[in-house]
């Protein structure tokens, strides 16, 4: 491929994430009043809701299965197969958090009682950006859809699955009265959560409180607590280098560097800074782009003015989607190097701007590898349950599904054991060579856990992302 002009790197942090009928998963949702505070609601599967993602009634009006009207404020739901099911508070809670996302605190021990098992069904709970500049309904929907699969075939050691989702709107207050109201409500873990607002401080509270955490965006925390499980690499890490690496391929020099404005802005840019004058390369500029912000024309223009002969961004896809259009209105097309680019649904805003853009992804890219069984059965059972979601399925909703299969076969693995955290991060802390089809093998064991090193190079080929590497690893 031809440079460009320029190479915009935009160095990743986030991306975007109902329920269902018999047989599916039923969830809880958090829902946020007008007050701004996390309050609890129900939100039960109706007949119709298999057919795509379901409606969330409003805070306050719960929905009963079939669609029937129930209490305001509701602490109960009916679980799989007809049982009732309440929202206990766990048995044998963990002491008090010795602060709010403080990083490094110790983690205790989790729990060896059962928080969030209770008649027959196992809950667990997911933390998403949903409303705000970001959606990470995708996200929640493609952990729904598993657990709607596994409870299909009859669930897991005669249990049923449950997520608990709360909204953190791209908030860090609220992603914090998420983790408490999930705690207060009873969660076995938090699984296959996507909250870029939220996940640096929240895992370290988690973490405080005994609560295991499988999946995750990749942001540092996740890699410093015993009771964190990421499938995805860390974001300054792997990723980084790997982006520094593939700049040296592409012969980048003097690139503008772009990163998403979020709570680890600037230790990220400091890292991908530092990565790239290691590999001889010396940015041009490092911008912050403000996740909410309409139009960044200001932004193409500047970068275009500079000089730089490159661009390096991380952006979520609503971002990257403005920022492609920008630069197509300033007719400057550099070459662009990022991270989670491959959106069906965003692409159609990217236009012919995206053409010939390079990306790296740690997990397999779809375009190419449909036939894989690993892919059909992701995106077949994302199609099955949420078919309105599966344009929005991206590397990030790889992560999530990754994350939702490690926890299932983790409990899997327990056996007639009774699912506890105790006994679930040791089920995961067994767990070596695990080959799930879309990632090379993964490996855990006791301590911090850091498993994913490996990313491959694609390429954007009017339209069709092309996968033109094996697995680097770093």
């Amino acid at each position: 491929m031809a440079m460009r002009e320029r190479v915009v790197v935009v160095f990743l942090t986030v991306a975007i994430v109902t329920t269902l009928g018999l047989g599916g998963v039923v969830a809880f949702r958090f829902a946020h009043p007008a007050s701004g505070s996390a309050a609890l609601r129900v939100v039960a599967p109706g007949s119709g809701d298999a057919a795509g993602s379901a409606a969330v009634p409003d805070p306050g009006t719960p929905t009963a299965p079939g669609g029937a009207g129930g209490a305001s404020g509701g602490t109960t739901a009916t679980g799989p197969g007809g049982s009732s099911a309440a929202v206990t508070a766990p048995g044998g809670a963990p002491a008090a958090a010795t602060g709010h996302g403080r990083a490094g605190a110790p983690a205790p021990l989790p729990p060896a009682v059962a928080p969030g098992v209770s008649g027959g069904v196992i809950t667990v709970g997911g933390i998403y950006d949903e409303t705000g500049p970001l959606d990470a309904t995708v996200q929640r929907d493609t952990v729904r859809s598993l657990f709607n699969q596994v409870n299909a075939a009859g669930g897991v050691n005669g249990y049923r699955l449950r997520l608990v989702d709360c909204d953190s709107a791209f908030d860090p207050t609220r992603g914090h009265q998420c983790s408490e109201r999930l705690i207060g409500s009873g969660v076995l873990a938090m699984v296959g959560w996507l909250s870029a607002s939220s996940e640096q401080a929240e895992t370290a509270y988690l973490a405080s409180q005994g609560v295991p955490v499988i999946g995750g965006l990749g942001v540092p925390a996740e890699f410093e607590s015993p009771l964190s499980f990421p499938v995805s690499p860390n974001l300054l890490g792997p990723t980084v280098e790997g982006l520094s690496s593939h700049a040296v391929d592409l012969g980048i020099k003097a690139p503008a560097v772009v990163v998403i404005n979020s709570p680890f802005t600037a230790p990220a840019a400091q890292r991908i800074t530092d990565s790239l004058h290691r590999h001889g390369i010396h940015e041009k500029s490092v911008d912050f782009a403000d996740a909410t912000k309409p139009d960044y024309t200001d932004l193409a223009v500047k970068i275009r003015l500079e000089g730089a002969d490159s661009i390096i961004a991380g952006l979520d896809p609503f971002s990257y989607a403005r920022f492609f259009q920008a630069l197509d209105r300033q007719n400057f097309h550099p070459t662009f190097l990022g991270f989670g680019l491959d959106k069906k649904s965003a692409e159609k805003q990217y236009g012919s701007a995206v053409y010939n853009a390079e990306s790296v992804t740690p997990f397999i890219e779809p375009d190419e590898h449909m036939s894989l069984p690993a892919m059909a059965e992701y995106y077949g059972t994302v199609q099955r349950y949420y078919p309105a979601q599966v344009e929005a399925l991206d590397v990030y909703t790889e992560a999530t599904w990754v994350a939702a299969k490690l926890f299932v076969e983790a409990l899997h693995r327990l056996g007639s054991t009774p699912p506890t955290p105790r006994s679930l991060v040791e089920s995961l802390n067994h767990i070596a060579g695990w080959n799930n089809g879309l990632t090379e093998p993964l490996s855990f064991a006791p301590g911090p856990h850091d498993p994913n090193h490996c990313l491959q190079w694609i390429r954007n080929q009017q339209g069709t992302w092309h996968t033109y590497s094996g697995w680097n690893c770093f």
